[in-house]
């Protein structure tokens, strides 16, 4: 397969657009305040039942699962220990069951990065070949593997987004930036551009992470110096602010995944540091960074934190180290004070995702199969099946 440079692709301007992209960097200083009071926060036996497993294969699956809602139908992406990806689909009423993609390039050894794009479910992998796959369809299952590595290879999975007209593919490449680039039926994919600086190499085997929010995209890596760092895409202004350190007097176990609070407008970041400990960020215009603040846990996380807003609660879950999965939540009267145990067989990383008004949590258990389940109400608030014991 070739791998010739990709054409370029000039996005129309219009402000507080992400097809405003453009290749550009601007100074900055973001102002970071004291470590805050360290918090506590302890975990509970929950008594919750264990999640459903999402049935029809006989493949033992690793590595996060996805899934995006595109028309009438839930898709769910995954890869087994082999290397091969997965999808399955819900129709409201029964999944369809997990079927392997028929020839597949090379195998795709990471983490699956769906994204919904004119109705319709796109998927993107990282091959083992170290080139980048995407797959779509019109109608379901039927489009072929495209190469859209450009003049780049990875050795982690990449992350996509997509906005208005156009997707938005962001991937670490072996040389240690961090590019991105965006795609629209009209123009097709633009070229890669970096969003990292020379002085901030990004960590090669690890994905960056983005989301928008204030009028910005903000873009979130792991340096190779185990910092974090991030770059913010101005879109009435049509440029990059610069990427900078977010500061820290030691390194990071994952990149961090963010959300943004409307009720506060602020930012949230989550991550661990570099011994597991769940640690915490918030960041707002005009005042910079909070300074990461930790969680005391008898926990330590396993991979990154997912976060998710809904009815103006933020609902957050780890995976530990102990394949526990634990999850707290923030709302207008602070954190809630404990962390709940939500049981075992929590292989990797969680996600939440919200689905016909209602959010689900998804996962690889430990044991290789693809668990779901919904939270009560459609509002996040777990629902025992017995008193919990507290």
């Amino acid at each position: 397969m070739a791998h010739s440079a990709l054409p370029r692709f000039s996005y129309p301007n219009p402000k507080g657009s992400r097809r405003a992209f453009v290749a550009a960097s601007a100074g900055g200083l973001l102002t970071v305040s004291a470590m805050g009071a360290l918090r506590t926060a302890v975990a509970q036996s929950s008594g919750y039942e264990p999640g459903e497993a999402i049935n029809g294969t006989t493949a033992t699956f690793a590595g996060g699962t996805y899934a995006v809602y595109a028309g009438d139908t839930l898709y769910q992406y995954a890869h087994d220990d082999a290397g091969d990806a997965y999808y399955n689909t819900y129709d409201g009423s029964a999944w369809s069951g997990w079927e392997a993609y028929a020839e597949q390039p090379s195998k795709v050894g990471w983490d699956p990065a769906p994204v919904v794009y004119d109705d319709k479910s796109y998927v993107y992998y990282t091959g083992d070949d170290g080139y980048l796959y995407q797959q779509s369809w019109d109608t379901y299952g039927d489009a072929a593997w495209e190469d859209v590595s450009g003049d780049y290879t990875y050795a982690a999975a990449p992350h996509a987004t997509s906005w208005e007209d156009s997707i938005y593919l962001y991937a670490t490449a072996e040389d240690g930036n961090v590019y991105h680039k965006g795609y629209s039926e009209a123009d097709g994919w633009n070229a890669w551009t970096a969003v990292n600086e020379a002085e901030y190499p990004a960590k090669t085997d690890s994905k960056p992470y983005t989301v928008s929010w204030a009028e910005h995209e903000n873009v979130f890596w792991l340096g190779e110096d185990d910092k974090t760092y991030w770059n913010r895409y101005n879109y009435a202004a049509g440029e990059w602010t610069g990427a900078k350190e977010i500061p820290a007097e030691y390194g990071f176990k994952c990149v961090p995944y963010a959300v943004g609070y409307a009720p506060e407008e602020t930012l949230y970041a989550f991550s661990a540091n570099a011994d597991g400990g769940p640690v915490y960020n918030t960041f707002k215009d005009g005042d910079g960074w909070s300074g990461w603040e930790p969680w005391e846990t008898s926990w330590t996380a396993k991979y990154q934190a997912n976060a998710y807003v809904k009815d103006d609660a933020l609902h957050l879950v780890y995976t530990g180290d102990d394949d526990h999965a634990y999850y707290t939540s923030y709302s207008a009267d602070g954190w809630s004070g404990e962390w709940e145990d939500l049981g075992d067989n929590y292989g990797y990383d969680s996600y939440q995702y919200e689905y016909e008004g209602g959010l689900y949590l998804t996962y690889t258990g430990a044991d290789g199969s693809i668990y779901w389940r919904p939270y009560a109400d459609g509002g996040g608030t777990l629902e025992p099946t017995e008193e919990p014991e507290y």
